[in-house]
């Protein structure tokens, strides 16, 4: 998986994994070229390479640690502010979204805030036609 997605990246193209983390982690170094991408998969290919069998020994709780927290920087506060100041019933949307991903599973979650999200543009839309 680690050349696939190197090899991906090498092409300017999005890696098979982990895509949302690569990207933040890109966005946050102030990456703003592609190959990135591939920069990024090759470090993780010599850190999985070198020091795995070193993580074998890491006790679940400290991965699990490690992972909430990444998770949790993941979390654009800034964005979720200026949406609220916005429009209260988008963050409502991204809110009800985050909690059945969380509790229930991802892929209902994207799907239930995709489904939410169209039914509310056709409301906004129709009742733009009205007016």
């Amino acid at each position: 998986m680690s050349l696939g997605n190197i090899l991906s990246g090498l092409m300017g193209g999005t890696p098979c994994t982990g895509v949302l983390v690569r990207t933040a982690v890109n966005c946050t170094a102030g990456a703003t070229d592609k190959m990135s991408q591939f920069i990024n998969a090759v470090v993780v290919f010599l850190i999985v390479y070198l020091f795995m069998p070193g993580f074998v020994y890491m006790p679940l709780p400290v991965i699990a640690a490690i992972l909430v927290t990444s998770a949790c920087r993941l979390v654009p506060i800034k964005v979720i502010k200026e949406l609220w100041v916005l429009d209260k019933t988008e963050v409502a949307i991204l809110f009800v979204t985050a909690l059945v991903c969380i509790f229930v599973d991802s892929a209902l979650g994207l799907m239930v805030g995709g489904v939410i999200s169209i039914l509310r543009t056709a409301i906004k839309s129709q009742d733009a036609e009205l007016d």
